[in-house]
This record gives C-alpha cells, sequence and structure tokens, in this order.
C-alpha cells in the first residue's frame, strides 16, 4: 500500500516504495531531464540521491512521488527539505521538484508544487519556503512564479557544487511568505 501524502484534482503524492527506483533511476539518468538540474546521474548516484531525500523524512519532509490519480502513472516527484549545508539558504525550507519529459507541459508540476506549499502551511512553522534553480532553468522559474513565488535577486548566489565558468553555478532564489492568518 502507498502512503498518500496529499490528493489533489489530478494527482496523489505519496512516500516512495522500492518498486519506483528504476522510475527515479529513468529521470536522473535522463540528459533532457537533468539538463538544467545538474549531471546525469549513474544508478549508484541515483541511489544516493534517494537515501538523501529518506533522510529528511525523519522531519516529516521528503520528496513524494507524484502520480495521476486516474490511472496511478508516476509523473515526477515534488517535496521539502532543509536547505543543503553550507549553501547560503542553509536551513530554510526548500521545495523542489522533478517530472519525467513525457509529463511536461500538462500543469503537474504548479499543481504538485501547490499541494506540497499547502501541506507545509498546515504541518510546519516556517515562515516562508525557498525554491534554488539554476538562472538558466527558465521552466522551473515560470512554475515559481505560477505558484505565487516571487524572486528574491538578493539571495541570488553561485552554487558550490558547481565549478566556475558551469552553466548552473549561477542559481537564483524564489520565496514564498506564509499568508497572514
Amino acid at each position: 500500500m502507498n502512503e498518500t501524502i496529499v490528493e489533489t484534482e489530478r494527482l496523489r503524492l505519496r512516500l516512495r516504495t522500492p518498486g519506483d527506483r528504476e522510475t527515479l533511476h529513468g529521470w536522473f539518468g535522463d540528459r533532457q531531464v537533468m539538463a538544467d538540474l545538474g549531471p546525469v546521474r549513474d544508478a549508484a548516484a541515483s541511489d544516493a540521491v534517494i537515501a538523501r531525500h529518506e533522510a529528511y523524512q525523519a522531519d516529516g519532509l521528503g520528496f513524494w512521488m507524484v502520480e495521476r490519480r486516474a490511472d496511478g502513472v508516476p509523473v515526477g516527484f515534488c517535496g521539502l527539505k532543509p536547505s543543503d549545508p553550507g549553501r547560503p539558504l542553509a536551513g530554510e525550507l526548500e521545495i523542489g521538484w522533478m517530472f519525467g519529459p513525457a509529463h511536461w507541459g500538462q500543469g503537474y508540476a504548479g499543481e504538485a508544487a501547490r499541494a506540497v506549499i499547502d501541506w507545509a502551511w498546515a504541518h510546519r512553522p516556517d515562515s516562508r519556503i525557498v525554491a534554488v534553480t539554476a538562472r538558466v532553468n527558465v521552466k522551473s522559474q515560470r512554475v515559481m512564479e505560477r505558484i505565487g513565488m516571487r524572486a528574491e535577486p538578493t539571495l541570488d548566489y553561485e552554487h558550490p557544487s558547481y565549478p566556475e565558468g558551469d552553466r548552473l553555478r549561477d542559481s537564483v532564489v524564489y520565496v514564498i511568505d506564509r499568508p497572514a492568518p
């Protein structure tokens, strides 16, 4: 049984199961998916990312599988994590997502991200949520804007995971504040 965290009109966000490993490996190993996210990962590197995300579950966070409610097909993953130590936003609550290319352009990323933000406001005390992406990742920035996030240029930074001159090093930050009660 898959543990559902939140549902939307079209989507179910749930905890990952061992059966999701192959799907995630496919996305992490897809050059098109990873073009603006980071290096293409082999199975071992994918497993390391999955394990890191599973560790966030101890704090009630993590990236959840996103599947269509109609047929159970996995379309992506989306969730929350503490921003990485050693980065300017360390400790902030950070949202992120990744979707398979067959599911792009259908509004799934925005729908899932809005549901995750609503979940955070209901279950977390954080005053805001941040999102970080490479400046070249315009598609993710559009999703951030559609879900109500705003660019916060004073928080932009050079991502330390990428060497000088790498096209993914220049990172932009978007934020959304907790709504007033």
